[in-house]
């Protein structure tokens, strides 16, 4: 199986789930012509369903073109009613598991300024991905899990060398405390984990002004000893269910 990567900021977010018979689309934040150009404009039929984490429109902007073109789409009432979707649509609850194709998803709570989720993904081809984005942090603990696709918006130092310049507004660092994952939490949160079976770290929704990609990678790779990558737009990675 590969990861493909649509878009991974706040202009928009979108990844593939892409196998040999079958795709899960995570996110719905990219127009569906470039996830049909991801996968190949013959192989939309593959695509089982996409899970969505809120209703943000760079996570959930283009939910209904994907649900009119028949990809059921997944996620809570309160993001569905927020996109006014109510054909080829499940709302989906915390705690409970829901089967796609062969994917098995079970979402889980995270903590944004808007209801959101997080999703444990598993199948037979990648084995168990845990995706997160949008939160201040994540309260909970998983275990045997084989690829994390985890937010890493900003870094502590880099937001208030851009608020004493006067490159961005005071107030905007009250609202990412309380909306987004700082670097130094997506590396506490990791430790707290067991990695002893993680082949992959793949960091998402990096700001543009308030990140450092390099630096990022080269403190998830110090802090954990896995593969660390930084997502973006057209990135291919395989995440299949081989040794390390």
């Amino acid at each position: 199986m590969q990861l493909k990567v649509i878009g991974s900021s706040s202009k928009g977010n979108a990844y593939v789930l892409d196998g040999q018979q079958e795709s899960l689309v995570i996110e719905a934040g990219i127009k569906l012509k470039e996830v049909k150009r991801a996968i190949g404009f013959d192989n939309l039929p593959k695509v089982v369903g996409c899970i969505i984490s809120h209703s943000h429109n760079d996570h959930a902007g283009y939910a209904t073109e994907y649900a009119a073109a028949g990809i059921k789409v997944l996620a809570l009432q309160a993001t569905l009613e927020a996109k006014s979707i109510t054909r080829n649509c499940m709302a989906i609850e915390e705690g409970k598991g829901y089967k796609i194709g062969g994917f098995i998803v079970y979402p889980f709570g995270v903590m944004h300024d808007v209801p959101c989720i997080g999703y444990v993904v598993c199948h037979e081809e990648c084995g168990k991905l845990v995706f997160f984005t949008d939160t201040y942090a994540c309260q909970h603990s998983f275990t045997g899990v084989n690829h994390y696709l985890i937010e890493a918006n900003y870094s502590d130092e880099r937001l208030a060398e851009n608020i004493a310049a006067g490159r961005l507004p005071p107030m905007l660092r009250d609202r990412l405390l309380t909306s987004h994952m700082e670097i130094g939490n997506t590396i506490a949160f990791l430790r707290r984990n067991p990695l002893n079976a993680v082949r992959n770290i793949i960091l998402v929704h990096l700001s543009d002004g308030n990140s450092d990609e390099v630096q990022f990678i080269d403190r998830t790779v110090a802090a954990t000893g896995k593969r660390v990558y930084a997502a973006s737009a057209g990135m291919v990675i395989d995440i299949n269910r081989s040794p390390l």
